[in-house]
């Protein structure tokens, strides 16, 4: 096949989908397929660009289009950068050589309105239409709701859910993150012929560049003195999804403990939010810590003693926390801020890898670490199922192999496989 890849963000963006796109990129190619790539060249999260407009990597033909480069500083800077990419996307599409199948992503939102579009008009070299594979990894308008920035019965929101109804209408297949977004579209969009094409297929992390460490093999605990302390890590983004304010309530609650440390690792549109409310409250237990490189993350993640996840209800089934998978790879526990129903809930349920705790429940959550920081055997034992549940369900090779499939069973005209 030769398949295209169409996501605003692409290696070495430290975006969690730049990361899963450039997994299954290497696991296509490598299996003999042809894959390109369009995307855009500003770096992720800032106003800096790519030096590269096109790089090949093997059979990997990455093409980084031009655009606005305004980053996140306001919702005006970031629709000019989504527009931009829009009309940059569509340019480099009439270029480049006909794929089979598309696979488009949600980022920007409504970016795989181009793959309907050619999917409508192009054809391939065999006389059939390109087939197009619909990779939900928000979903929107909702999203946009659950975010405060759109309003319910707005124009804007009821030409997006149309926008989004016709996207997946028109796809070949649908893919989502979890068994609540795939609950949450066919409640929200779906119909008998939607059912069929829905295919849940959730993040991964690779288990050979993520294992586990004891922490006196964690270099990084040394550097930072944190080698004898109980670390409780959150990594990754912290974003509108996401419940802080617990966190927050609980990281008061344990101020006074001497041997608990907080560290978020990551940024987002809530993490500088933390950090100022952590410098004005005088938390002398909590640090900040940037993003780190694909490579660092088996130092950072096992870091921790305990991770924490988080969602905020109005997010389910719009977005799935893919930092759980890298913890379970890592063989943590995890304890979870959100509602049971969620995909990372039920995982965590299902494995025994961890505990969930509501939302508000800042005091739980501040029982619940202390128990596991006096509890190292239950903690071994909860990290163990971890990795043991990872191996077995959501290592990179085993999702990017169902996602080959999904597009191949596209690409040839019939049902995905596996759904």
């Amino acid at each position: 096949m030769h398949v295209l890849i169409l996501n605003q963000t692409f290696h070495p963006d430290v975006a969690a989908t730049a990361q899963l796109m450039w997994d299954l990129a290497r696991h296509l190619a490598g299996n003999g397929h042809r894959v390109s790539v369009i995307t855009s060249r500003n770096v992720y999260g800032t106003v800096r660009r790519h030096e590269l407009g096109h790089q090949r990597v093997g059979n990997i033909h990455i093409h980084r289009v031009g655009g606005t480069a305004r980053g996140k500083a306001s919702l005006l800077a970031r629709m000019s950068d989504f527009v931009s990419f829009y009309v940059a996307a569509f340019a480099q599409l009439r270029r480049i050589a006909t794929p089979d199948v598309i696979l488009a992503l949600t980022s920007p939102p409504m970016i795989a309105l181009l793959g309907v579009l050619e999917r409508q008009f192009v054809l391939r070299a065999d006389g059939r239409r390109i087939r197009l594979a619909y990779h939900i990894m928000d979903l929107y308008p909702d999203a946009a709701v659950a975010m405060g920035v759109m309003r319910v019965g707005s124009v804007l929101h009821r030409l997006m859910a149309r926008l989004t109804r016709r996207t997946l209408e028109a796809s070949d297949a649908v893919i989502v993150l979890g068994r609540d977004m795939a609950e949450r579209v066919v409640a929200e969009y779906g119909n008998a012929r939607l059912r069929r094409r829905i295919c849940v297929v959730p993040p991964w992390a690779d288990g050979y560049e993520l294992r586990p460490l004891e922490k006196a093999q964690v270099g990084m605990a040394r550097a930072l003195g944190l080698q004898g302390t109980f670390n409780v890590v959150y990594s990754g983004n912290l974003g509108m999804a996401h419940d802080v304010e617990t966190i927050a309530q609980a990281i008061e609650l344990t101020r006074d403990d001497a041997s608990m440390w907080w560290l978020f690792i990551g940024g987002g549109a809530r993490f500088d939010a933390l950090k100022r409310r952590a410098a004005e409250a005088g938390w002398q237990h909590v640090r900040f810590l940037p993003y780190q490189q694909r490579e660092d993350l088996i130092q950072s993640l096992n870091l921790a003693d305990v991770h924490l996840v988080s969602q905020l209800p109005a997010f389910g089934g719009l977005v799935v926390p893919s930092k759980l998978y890298g913890i379970m790879a890592v063989g943590k526990p995890v304890v979870m801020i959100g509602p049971a129903d969620t995909e990372c809930a039920r995982v965590i349920a299902e494995t025994g890898c961890g505990h969930v705790v509501g939302n508000g429940q800042a005091a739980e959550l501040a029982r619940c670490l202390r128990r596991l920081r006096d509890a190292a055997a239950e903690r071994r034992e909860m990290g163990d199922r971890a990795r043991r549940a990872f191996e077995v369900r959501y290592d990179r090779a085993i999702a990017c192999a169902r996602i080959e499939r999904i597009l191949a069973g596209s690409a040839d005209g019939g049902f995905p496989c596996d759904c």
